[in-house]
């Protein structure tokens, strides 16, 4: 608990009635490096190897780290200790795979079926050796019941010199008992549960809600591990990636909304001036420009700072945020990527201005750069350009007349509900101010254009995207009213020219051109082509319409839904690989990018039909992905996977914005549990079919104070559930504009430390 280690706690007994001799032999690997060494000079970069043998175990610290672009001292300690019964130290070690595998292999090593001696003192042929914290036990005779531990303690230490090493054996210190280390596992246990419990949801179905937890866990998981290095994730060499970051912190945020500010603010920093971002989030926070040192630009990132942003001001009514000022992030790429000056240096990776300082600007502005960006980087069609791809990576070759259609519908939201802040704002201030470069975007204020004409936009933007290479730092002060007007003039532009253009006679969206700026979807010569993306971000948005939402879903269950599995498909079979449109279509028809149940849209589908109060719908594509995550043939642990194949089974594991979108929509949604500008607002959208039994509770912390929210059903004639009436800490509530609303003032009243709702539905 508390200590960055891993403990290998092992108890053997003797349940037969016949004493029993064991040689019990530890078998850990000390690798020691680089992973890119796994393939790149694995023997040379063994050579640096170094070991240390201690009473206990054993220490590995290389010479040097291995780097043909420059080699540096090394200062990192990897150890693997251990120790039997209470304290004992081990009886010698297996330093290096040569040592313990002589003429075997690992699985039939001749430490162990020649019971080679193991070693107790250092030997120069140790060293330059791949490493082993392979530790051999003392003989023991177990009699019958006897019992004997042993514990292996593994861990990484980067102090350098004598300070390193005791820092190791502190921790060595700290568990060197089966007591102490019993202690340190309950500690471990209770703070996981204590985590785990700040939101608690409990369905009436122990199953259930067991699942939930796990879900609950894994965005948790893939803050703190990244996405890769496991064989079964095949996504890169690690890190978290931009939708990641901000996708991630809408789960963080019913736990600790002021913890998770830091993470948001810092998100922004990864922000380049010309609406492009930086693509990988190291694991000590740093950006780093691209995954592979290939550049690309996902027209869809400008999407989801915003997105947690909103969610973000929406619980702590901290609208001020907007003003608060950060860097920008900046590389050798400019243009969105269309311009490489490898010439280009500055360590700190931070963008500067004419006079070479560091440029800082507003959240605001960060928000506004990259939508704006967007609605002017528009192509044939006048649709926002596809660029390298969007959400969906496997539509990557397209970079050149590629339109995405699908997020064109989420920059016409942001727009307009940016515009809505934007007046929560203007109540306290009149005037924003703005980097002089971005009036160029904001057009209606400095120089209109006329929409229609998307040459006149891409000149526009390329006009900015050559002026802020080096901007001038100067700014302008820009009136919000202004600044409103000019926002929603996009978005209706924006929105009424996708209805127009884009709905198709059979009954759904386009949601792509190709590049050969041909329309993706609809009917085709082998049959029909849908995408679900192109569907739900015209729901989600705001700007379908609701007759054009019942024919959507139709179309969703007779072209996409699949009736053996029960899961609904990311697409339609396109039968051939589509060179002009992207890699996905070249993989196995029900893998990855290419019509799986893709978990992540399955899931943003059932949120945005529940936006739209399609409730019963909503709660059979949510539910959906529950049962075949619990399916046998799923074959996983409890959560959610990216996506399940042809055969139900889930793939790459935590890896996956699924989770954070269900237990999101859950409590959004389908409880109704929202926040708006501070004030929680119970808009609750159950069916009965979300019931196991007469209630649901669900419990979270809100500004100190424990809020438990108990949903009762009653009498059920329809399959919509409506509210009866709702108890405030048993007094009746009564309703505001068809909701009942909390104020952020009576939430945080001091003499309320447990808040208790009651809400009768039927």
């Amino acid at each position: 608990y508390d200590t960055e280690v891993e403990v290998m706690w092992i108890k053997i007994r003797n349940k037969t009635k016949k004493d029993i001799e064991i040689t019990p032999t530890s078998l850990i690997p000390l690798y020691g490096r680089s992973e890119k060494n796994l393939r790149d000079h694995r023997h040379v970069s063994s050579l640096l190897n170094r070991i240390e043998l201690h009473p206990y175990g054993i220490f590995l610290k290389p010479t040097m780290t291995f780097d043909e672009k420059g080699h540096k001292l090394n200062s990192t300690t990897y150890f693997c200790l251990g120790f039997e019964g209470n304290s004992k130290a081990p009886q010698g070690q297996f330093p290096t795979i040569d040592y313990f595998c002589g003429r075997g292999n690992l699985m039939n090593p001749d430490a162990v079926e020649k019971t080679i001696p193991a070693a107790t003192t250092h030997k120069s042929i140790f060293d330059g050796k791949e490493v082993l914290g392979a530790l051999r036990f003392r003989k023991k005779i177990l009699k019958k019941n006897e019992e004997i531990n042993y514990a292996l303690i593994m861990g990484i230490e980067s102090t350098p010199g004598k300070k390193g090493t005791q820092n190791i054996m502190n921790i060595f210190q700290k568990l060197n008992t089966p007591a102490k280390i019993s202690e340190n596992l309950q500690k471990s246990n209770d703070y996981w549960q204590n985590y785990l419990c700040r939101t608690k949801l409990d369905f009436g179905d122990k199953k259930f809600n067991n699942w939930l937890l796990w879900v609950k866990l894994q965005p948790t998981l893939r803050k703190l591990f990244g996405n890769s290095f496991l064989p079964h994730f095949d996504y890169g060499k690690g890190g978290r990636g931009w939708r990641d970051l901000c996708q991630d912190t809408l789960t963080l945020f019913l736990d600790e909304p002021e913890k998770a500010k830091k993470l948001l603010l810092d998100s922004f920093k990864g922000v380049r001036i010309d609406g492009s971002n930086a693509t990988i989030i190291a694991k000590n926070g740093d950006f780093l420009s691209d995954r592979n040192n290939i550049s690309r630009v996902w027209m869809d990132h400008g999407i989801w700072p915003y997105i947690s942003l909103r969610s973000y001001i929406n619980r702590t009514k901290d609208i001020e945020v907007l003003n608060k000022t950060t860097t920008y992030f900046q590389d050798h790429q400019f243009c969105r990527g269309k311009t490489i000056d490898r010439k280009y240096f500055q360590k700190d990776l931070l963008l500067r201005s004419i006079n070479n300082k560091i440029y800082q600007a507003s959240i605001l502005e960060h928000i506004l750069v990259q939508i704006l960006t967007a609605f002017f980087n528009v192509g044939k069609h006048n649709i926002i350009r596809l660029e390298n791809a969007d959400w969906n990576d496997g539509l990557d070759m397209a970079a050149q007349k590629g339109e995405s259609v699908t997020f064109s519908f989420m920059y016409a939201h942001h727009l307009k509900d940016l515009s809505f802040l934007l007046k929560q704002l203007k109540g306290k201030i009149e005037n924003i101010a703005l980097g002089e470069e971005l009036l160029l975007l904001l057009d209606s204020i400095s120089e209109p254009l006329d929409y229609t004409q998307p040459q006149k936009k891409q000149k526009r933007l390329k006009t900015y995207l050559n002026t802020v290479k080096q901007p001038s730092g100067k700014k302008q002060k820009v009136a919000i009213s202004a600044m409103i007007k000019d926002l929603e003039r996009k978005s209706e532009h924006l929105s009424s020219g996708l209805v127009k253009k884009e709905w198709l006679k059979i009954g759904f969206f386009n949601g792509y051109y190709d590049n050969k700026a041909r329309r993706v979807e609809g009917k085709c010569e082998v049959g029909v082509r849908m995408l679900l993306p192109s569907q739900v971000f015209a729901i989600m948005s705001g700007v379908a319409k609701n007759e054009q939402i019942k024919r959507i879903w139709s179309c969703i269950k007779k072209y996409l839904k699949d009736d053996s599995l029960g899961g609904i498909r990311l697409n339609t079979d396109f039968v051939s690989p589509q060179l002009h449109l992207g890699r996905a279509f070249g993989f196995s028809y029900g893998d990855k990018e290419n019509g799986a149940f893709f978990n992540h849209m399955v899931i943003m589908l059932g949120n945005a039909l529940y936006r739209r109060d399609f409730r019963k719908e909503a709660w059979e594509v949510i539910n959906s992905v529950h049962k075949m995550a619990t399916a046998s043939h799923a074959q996983i642990y409890p959560m959610i996977p990216e996506y399940f194949n042809n055969e139900g089974k889930g793939l790459y594991l935590y890896l996956t914005g699924s989770a954070s979108w269900y237990i999101h929509t859950l409590i959004e949604q389908v409880l109704g549990i929202q926040f708006k500008l501070g004030d929680l607002i119970l808009n609750p959208k159950l069916t009965p079919d979300c019931f196991s039994g007469n209630s649901i509770e669900a419990t979270f912390w809100h500004k100190g104070k424990n809020i438990k929210i108990l949903f009762m059903k009653e009498k059920v004639k329809k399959d919509i559930l409506k509210i009866q009436k709702v108890l405030l800490n048993d007094k009746i509530l009564p309703p505001r504009e068809g909701i009942y609303l909390l104020t952020k003032q009576s939430l945080e009243k001091p003499d309320n430390k447990k808040i208790s709702i009651k809400i009768y539905l039927s």
